[in-house]
């Protein structure tokens, strides 16, 4: 089954079942390896992206659920957006994903 699936701006038609972690979508179908996987349940925040401008997590957010929804990703991020992340990830040392 082919789900239409709109990330940081751009179309993609994802072959994947409905019931696919969007967390695997996006890491394993559409190469995006920003957002991370932590617990896997939901706890630690690692693998949130913004759906309809919401921050969710992805790793138990069914790919049947965002069909149609603008999610959002750290790969887009950019301009002064990224920058700031940056900055802000420099100066209290932040660790790659920030999971522990």
């Amino acid at each position: 089954m082919s789900i239409p699936l709109r990330v940081n701006g751009k179309t993609a038609d994802v072959a994947a079942a409905p019931d696919t972690p969007l967390l695997w979508v996006l890491r394993g179908e559409l190469q995006m390896t920003g957002t991370k996987f932590g617990c896997g349940v939901a706890m630690c925040g690692a693998c949130t992206v913004q759906i309809d401008g919401q921050p969710s997590r992805s790793c138990v957010t069914p790919l049947a659920a965002v069909g149609g929804r603008a999610v959002d990703t750290i790969e887009g991020l950019q301009g002064p957006e990224i920058a700031a992340l940056r900055r802000a990830w420099t100066e209290v040392d932040v660790v790659q994903c920030g999971y522990c």
